[in-house]
C-alpha cells in the first residue's frame, strides 16, 4: 500500500507545510502518515493510494497534528478508521476522496 508514495518525501512536505516544531519527532509524523494511508486506503476501497491523493494525505496529517492535545473525548473515536472522523474532514478533502473511491466488490 502506498508504494507509489515516498514516506521521506511526504515527511518533508508535511514539515514544510505545518507548524511542526523541531521537537516534534519524526516517529509521530510517520505514525500519522501510516495511519492516514490506512484510513484513505480503507475509505477508497483500494490497497493502492493514487498519487493524486498525496495532497489529501498531507492535508489530513496536518489536520491530525493540529488536533493534537485538543482531541478531548473525541480521541477515543479515532482508533483506526471511523466514519465520524472522515465526515469531520473539510469538504474539499471529502470531494477528492469520493472521486477516487471504488465500489466494494
Amino acid at each position: 500500500m502506498g508504494d507509489n508514495m515516498d514516506i521521506n518525501m511526504l515527511l518533508e512536505k508535511i514539515k514544510r507545510r505545518s507548524n511542526v516544531s523541531i521537537n516534534q519527532k519524526d516517529e509521530l509524523l510517520n505514525d500519522f502518515i501510516e495511519e492516514t494511508q490506512l484510513e484513505i486506503s480503507e475509505y477508497i476501497n483500494s490497497n493502492e493510494i493514487p498519487k493524486v491523493l498525496e495532497s489529501v494525505l498531507i492535508d489530513i496529517v496536518i489536520i491530525k497534528l493540529n488536533r493534537l492535545g485538543n482531541e478531548g473525548l473525541l480521541s477515543e473515536s479515532f482508533s483506526g478508521i471511523s466514519q465520524t472522523y472522515i465526515d469531520d474532514l473539510p469538504k474539499y478533502i471529502l470531494k477528492k476522496l469520493r472521486r477516487n473511491r471504488k465500489l466494494p466488490r
